[in-house]
C-alpha cells in the first residue's frame, strides 16, 4: 500500500510539471531537492535515486545532493563504486558524520574490510550514545574481521547462468537431477506446524527428508530431519550442534555421498547475513564435524543461501541478493564437481572480482516465464577450466593432470595434491577449535582442547612439510623434462598458454619502459659474483632458473634505487597540494583531468616503482628457493661430520626463514605493503642463508675436506660441457626466450656496430680522445649511463673520463680511468662513489670492445 502511494505521489508530481501522459514525448523531467527527501524519508529509494540523478546532472557538485545519492546506489545497490565516490566527497565536504556509517557499509559490501572497519570506527566515534545504528555498526565490525580471515582464500567459479526472479520463485531456476532428490516448499509435504514456505529437501530414494523449522522462543529455524517408516515417517528429530546454534539455521541439502550436508545460518563468524557452510558426518563418531564457510564467492556480506549440487551433471545452484534489493535474489547457476579448489587469494581485487561471479548475462523474471536454463533431463556443461592452478615456468601453468608430460612428476603432484586436501581440512577444524576454546570457561575443558590444538598444528605443518617437498620436486622433474624436450625439438607446449615473455614485462610485473636504458653490464656484474657455484653445483636447467632469477633481482635493485631518488628528490619540491574533486564525482559521465603537481607526482612515481620492486624481489627469489632447496636436500644426503653439519644448519635456518615468510603471505587478516616488504626481507635473509650453506660446501669440497662419489663428478663435467657460453647471455635472451632469436641477432649487430665507434671524450675532462693502448685488455670504472650531462665538478674529480652516445637512445655511458688489473680498478671504485656516482662498477674491454667482466 505503501509504495502504492508513493507511485502515485512521483506521477502527481510529473502530472504537475506540465508531464503527465506525454512525458515520452516530452523526454524531460523536473523535480526538485524536496521531491527527492521526501522520497528518501519514505524509504523509497528507487524512486528517490531518480530524482537525485536528475538534480546532479544540473548541480554535479552538490553535496548534498551526491550524500543523497551515495545512500541511494548503496540501498539499492546499482552502483556501489560510484556511492563510494559520491559518499566521500560528501565526507570531504563536511556533509554529516552519518556519512562515515553508509561509507563503511559500501566498503564492506565491495569486500574493502580494512576501510570498512576504519570508517565505522569513525562512525562509532562521533555517533551518540542513543544512536541504534552503533549496535548494527558493531556488527559489521566482527563481520569484516571475519571477512578479511575468510576470504583470504576463494574459489574461482565459472558461471553458466545468472537469474534475477522473486525469492518465492527461486524452485523455478533449480533442476538437479531425479538421483540427487528433490526439493520441495514444506507447505508442499507438512500440513501444519511449519513454516510453508521454507525449502526442504528429499533425498534420491525418498527415505529421509531434511526441513527447518522455529526450535525455540527466540523463534530461530533449527534444521531437522524425519526417516520414512514401514508405515509412515518418524518423528522430527533435531540435528543437534553443530549443525544447529542459537540462531537461525535452514534450507538443508545433503549431497549424494551421504556424508556431507550443506545449509545457510547467520550465526556469528561468516561474512554477514546468511552465509553457506559444509559439514561432514563421521560415521565412526556417528556425529558431524565442526561445519566449514564455503567463503567467496558463494558468501558475502549479505544473504546466500540454498546450496545444492548435482553430481551427475557437473552443476550447482545457490541464492544470494548481494546484485538484487527488495524481494529480489540472484539464482547463480555455476559448474560444479566437487573437486574444485580455494586458492590463495591476492589482493582486495581478486576477492570483489570473484565474489561478482560475473559471467552470461542476467534473465530478468517474466510473468508466466518458467524457463530452465538446463534441461531437466540433464545439462550439457562447458568445459572445466581446470582443478588447480599449478605454476611450472613463467608462461606455464597445468589446470589438468594430464598435462604432464614427465611420468614421476605426475605421480608427485598427485600426492602433494591429495595431502594439501587433508591440510585444508584439518586446517579448518583447528580454525573451529580455537573459537571453541576462547568460549569455554572450564579449564579442564581448556586443557582438552589446547591439547587438540597442539596435535592439529603438529600434523598440519607435517603436512605442510610434505606438501612443499612433492611440489618442488614435481617441478623440478616436470621443467627439466621440457627443457630436455626443448633442446631437442619434440616439445609442442600447452596452446593456450603460448607466448613469449617480452623484455620490460616479467611474469606480468611490468617495468616502465623509461628504464630500459640499464645496460648489460649491470646484469653481468651481478652473474660474475656466482658463476663459480653455478658452474660447479648445478645443471644446464637450474643455471637457467638461477640466471633469469638474478636477472630480476638486479631489476629489483635498480628499479629500489629509483624508487628512494624521487622520493628524496620530492621533498625539495614545495607545492600546494590540492583535493581533486574531480576524482572523486563524474561530470558528464567522464572526470575531469588535472595536472598532478610535481611532488605529489613524484611520491606517487615512487611508490609504484617500490611496489614493482617488491614484486620482482618476490618472483626473484621463489624462483631461487626451490632450486636451492632440492640441491641442499640431495647434498645432505652425502653429509657427514662437524663441516657437514655447519652446511645443513646454514641450510635449515635458511628453510625456516622461507617458510615464514609464506606464513606471512597467508595470514588471513589479508596483506598489506608493509607485510609484503618484511615477507619479502625474510625471503631474502632465507636464500642468503642457503647460498651461504651452498658456498660453504662448494669450499669444503674444494679444499678435499668433503669427497663426492665419481658418478657425481662426472655428471657435473657432463652438465659444464652443456652450459658452454651459457653465461654470456644477456638479460634480453634471459627473458625473451628462443622465439626471440632474429630479435638478438638484431641487437647483436647494432651491439658490434656500436662497439666499433670511436669513443668521445666528455668535454668537462681536459683528456684528448682514447689513444689505442697496446694493452689487451684494460679496466674501466663504468661511472652510469645518463640522458643528461653528469655534474661537471664531480667529473673532474674522478680519473679521466670518457662517453660513448648509445644509438639510437638518446643515451650516453661514462666511463673514468684506465687500469691495468681488476685490482686497480676496483681500488678507484669508492672515490668515484665519493664523488656523487653511487652506482660505480669496474667494466672490462679487449682490443677496444667491451666484454664481459666473467672472462677476466
Amino acid at each position: 500500500m505503501v509504495r502504492f502511494l508513493q507511485s502515485v505521489c512521483l506521477f502527481l508530481i510529473m502530472l504537475f510539471t506540465g508531464i503527465g501522459n506525454n512525458i515520452n514525448a516530452q523526454n524531460q523531467v523536473s523535480y526538485t531537492a524536496k521531491d527527492g527527501l521526501a522520497f528518501f524519508k519514505a524509504e523509497d529509494y528507487h524512486s528517490a535515486e531518480l530524482v537525485y540523478d536528475y538534480l546532479l546532472q544540473k548541480y554535479p557538485k552538490e553535496s548534498k545532493y551526491n550524500f543523497y545519492m551515495g545512500i541511494c546506489q548503496l540501498k539499492n545497490r546499482s552502483d556501489l563504486s560510484s556511492a563510494i565516490k559520491r559518499l566521500n566527497y560528501a565526507r570531504v565536504k563536511g556533509v554529516s558524520r552519518d556519512v562515515y556509517y553508509y561509507l563503511g557499509r559500501a566498503h564492506q559490501l565491495s569486500y574493502h574490510f580494512e576501510e570498512a572497519q576504519a570508517n565505522y570506527n569513525k562512525f562509532i566515534q562521533y555517533a551518540s550514545s542513543g544512536d541504534q545504528r552503533v549496535e548494527k555498526t558493531n556488527k559489521y565490525l566482527e563481520e569484516c574481521k571475519n571477512a578479511n580471515r575468510i576470504a583470504s582464500k576463494i574459489y574461482s567459479l565459472s558461471v553458466n547462468e545468472k537469474s534475477k526472479v522473486h525469492k518465492s520463485k527461486i524452485l523455478e531456476k533449480y533442476s538437479p537431477a531425479k538421483d540427487v532428490g528433490k526439493l520441495y516448499k514444506n507447505g508442499d509435504f507438512f500440513e501444519s506446524g511449519v513454516n510453508a514456505e521454507n525449502i526442504m529437501f528429499e533425498t534420491e530414494r525418498g527415505d529421509v527428508v531434511y526441513f527447518s523449522m522455529a526450535s525455540n522462543v527466540e523463534d530461530t529455524m533449527s534444521i531437522f530431519k524425519m526417516e520414512r517408516l514401514i508405515d509412515g515417517w518418524s518423528e522430527s528429530k533435531s540435528l543437534g550442534t553443530p549443525v544447529n546454534s542459537a540462531y537461525n539455521d535452514a534450507f538443508p541439502f545433503m549431497a549424494t555421498d551421504g556424508l556431507t550436508l550443506y545449509f545457510s545460518s547467520d550465526r556469528p563468524g561468516g561474512l554477514g547475513g546468511f552465509d553457506i557452510y559444509k559439514i561432514y558426518y563421521d560415521n565412526e563418531t556417528q556425529s558431524f564435524l565442526e561445519p566449514i564457510n564455503m567463503g567467496v564467492p558463494f558468501n558475502s556480506p549479505l544473504d546466500d543461501y540454498l546450496f545444492v549440487s548435482d553430481d551427475f551433471n557437473e552443476v550447482a545452484w545457490f541464492v544470494s541478493n548481494r546484485e538484487t534489493s527488495g524481494d529480489s535474489v540472484m539464482v547463480y547457476t555455476i559448474q560444479w564437481d566437487g573437486t574444485q579448489v580455494r586458492n590463495m587469494a591476492d589482493d582486495v581485487n581478486q576477492i570483489n572480482k570473484a565474489a561478482q561471479l560475473e559471467d552470461i548475462g542476467v534473465n530478468e523474471e517474466r510473468e508466466g516465464d518458467v524457463s530452465h536454463s538446463l534441461e531437466k533431463s540433464g545439462a550439457k556443461v562447458n568445459k572445466k577450466k581446470g582443478l588447480f592452478s599449478f605454476q611450472i615456468g613463467d608462461t606455464i601453468t597445468y589446470t589438468q593432470f594430464n598435462q604432464f608430460i614427465n611420468a614421476e612428476a605426475a605421480s608427485l603432484f598427485k600426492e602433494g595434491f591429495k595431502l594439501e586436501q587433508e591440510k585444508d581440512s584439518l586446517s579448518s577444524v583447528m580454525r573451529t577449535k580455537r573459537g571453541e576454546y576462547s568460549r569455554v570457561a572450564n579449564e579442564t575443558d581448556r586443557n582438552e582442547i589446547v591439547n587438540e590444538i597442539l596435535n592439529l598444528e603438529n600434523q598440519v605443518y607435517s603436512l605442510d612439510d610434505q606438501i612443499e617437498e612433492k611440489y618442488l620436486y614435481a617441478r623440478q622433474k616436470e621443467l627439466n623434462e621440457i627443457m630436455n624436450q626443448i633442446r631437442s625439438g619434440t616439445y609442442k607446449g600447452v596452446k593456450e598458454e603460448e607466448k613469449v615473455t617480452k623484455a620490460l614485462n616479467f611474469e606480468g610485473v611490468f617495468i616502465p619502459e623509461k628504464y630500459a636504458y640499464h645496460t648489460n653490464d649491470e646484469f653481468e656484474r651481478y652473474y660474475a659474483n656466482t658463476q663459480e657455484m653455478y658452474s660447479s653445483l648445478f645443471s644446464v636447467n637450474d643455471k637457467q632458473i638461477l640466471h633469469e632469477a638474478d636477472s630480476l633481482y638486479v631489476w629489483a635493485n635498480i628499479l629500489n634505487l629509483e624508487s628512494s631518488r624521487l622520493l628524496e628528490n620530492s621533498t625539495k619540491v614545495v607545492t600546494e597540494e590540492r583535493l581533486k574533486l574531480s576524482q572523486l564525482i563524474k561530470r558528464n559521465g567522464e572526470e575531469e583531468e588535472e595536472e598532478e603537481p610535481t611532488a605529489q607526482k613524484m611520491i606517487k612515481d615512487s611508490k609504484e616503482l617500490k611496489l614493482i620492486s617488491t614484486r620482482l624481489y618476490h618472483k626473484s627469489l621463489d624462483k631461487k628457493y626451490p632450486v636451492f632447496y632440492l640441491k641442499l636436500k640431495d647434498i645432505s644426503k652425502r653429509l657427514g661430520g662437524e663441516q657437514g653439519e655447519k652446511v645443513m644448519n646454514l641450510a635449515q635456518q635458511g628453510n625456516a626463514h622461507f617458510r615464514e615468510a609464506r606464513n606471512i603471505l597467508r595470514e588471513p587478516g589479508g596483506l598489506n605493503l608493509d607485510a609484503y616488504e618484511k615477507a619479502g626481507t625474510m625471503k631474502k635473509t632465507g636464500v642468503q642463508m642457503q647460498e651461504e650453506a651452498l658456498d660453504l660446501y662448494l669450499s669444503l669440497l674444494e679444499g678435499g675436506q668433503i669427497q663426492e662419489s665419481q658418478g657425481q663428478k662426472q655428471n657435473t663435467v657432463s652438465e659444464e660441457k652443456k652450459v658452454t657460453g651459457h653465461i654470456q647471455k644477456s638479460y634480453a635472451e634471459l627473458h625473451k626466450g628462443d622465439e626471440a632469436k632474429e630479435d638478438l641477432v638484431q641487437e647483436k649487430k647494432a651491439e658490434k656496430k656500436e662497439e666499433l665507434q670511436q669513443e668521445e671524450p666528455a668535454q668537462e675532462n681536459e683528456v684528448g680522445e682514447e689513444v689505442v693502448e697496446e694493452i689487451v685488455r684494460i679496466y674501466r670504472v663504468q661511472i652510469g649511463v645518463f640522458r643528461n650531462e653528469p655534474n661537471a665538478e664531480s667529473l673532474k674529480s674522478i680519473p679521466a673520463v670518457y662517453k660513448k652516445k648509445l644509438e639510437g637512445r638518446d643515451l650516453t655511458k661514462y666511463y673514468s680511468g684506465s687500469f691495468k688489473t681488476y685490482e686497480e680498478a676496483q681500488a678507484a671504485v669508492p672515490s668515484i662513489v665519493a664523488a656523487g656516482f653511487s652506482g660505480a662498477f669496474v667494466v672490462l674491454f679487449e682490443d677496444g670492445k667491451q666484454i664481459p667482466l666473467s672472462a677476466k
